[in-house]
């Protein structure tokens, strides 16, 4: 009888055991997985997964990298150079020269310019003197034609460029005029305008300024003619300036 109820007992405590030890895991299990919201908080249980630990890139793999495009270099602006004035002269220049250059010692028609044809008289002036008791300046400068039927709105100017402060000096000299065209006259027909720039050398001698003078001329702004000269300005007390004329000396 004994015998019989102690495998009763030890029947039912291995019926209880593995529920116990059962019970006891799925504990364990949501302990691990599951994390409680703060005790202010009604939130669900949040499950966590643990993540994975990314392997390292092999030692040897070669690394690529994406080149940086090289930045443009800023340009830099030019300085602007300041208006030079123009140089002095020595006193030997001080007064009033003038001179007409009649003809030519050489002319070239430039490649693909128009015929060339007479060649008009020029006319110069220009006065080196002082105003008050000022320094000695460039009062008057003038480019011109002498007077013709072929040519009107003659204008010009000199602009002295450098000196060797004794008795040389270098000009430059810019003059623009309408020339009537071929077989029409001043009473009528069509023209055409023409632009001179004149690089002047200067030296004085005893018996007047000696000037050689080289010629660009353009016709309608396109190169029309390269021509040469030289000829000998004299001093005059005042230039002979004819009121409301601007073509220069006459014939």
């Amino acid at each position: 009888m004994k015998t019989r109820m102690y495998r009763r007992a030890l029947y039912v405590l291995g019926l209880i055991v593995p529920l116990f030890v059962w019970r006891a895991g799925i504990a364990i299990a949501q302990e691990s997985l599951e994390v409680p919201p703060p005790a202010s908080q009604g939130a669900p249980p949040v499950h966590v997964r643990p993540k994975a630990t990314p392997r390292p890139a092999p030692s040897s793999a070669p690394v690529e990298t994406i080149p940086v495009a090289p930045q443009p270099a800023q340009a830099t602006p030019e300085p602007t150079p300041a208006q030079q004035p123009e140089p002095v002269l020595p006193a030997i220049f001080r007064g009033c020269w003038q001179g007409q250059v009649s003809r030519l010692d050489s002319i070239e028609r430039a490649p693909g310019g128009a015929k060339i044809g007479p060649w008009t008289p020029k006319t110069y002036r220009l006065c080196y003197e002082r105003t008050g008791n000022g320094p000695f300046e460039m009062t008057f400068t003038e480019a011109g034609i002498a007077r013709s039927n072929r040519i009107r709105n003659a204008n010009g100017q000199i602009r002295v460029l450098t000196s060797d402060g004794r008795t040389y000096a270098t000009m430059r000299a810019f003059l623009h005029f309408d020339e009537y065209r071929i077989g029409t006259s001043y009473f009528g027909g069509e023209t055409f305008p023409v632009d001179e720039i004149t690089q002047l050398r200067a030296n004085i001698n005893p018996d007047g300024m000696h000037v050689w003078g080289q010629v660009s001329g353009n016709r309608e702004g396109n190169p029309w003619f390269h021509a040469w000269w030289h000829t000998v300005f004299m001093h005059v007390a005042e230039p002979p300036i004819p009121a409301g004329s601007a073509n220069g000396l006459s014939e």
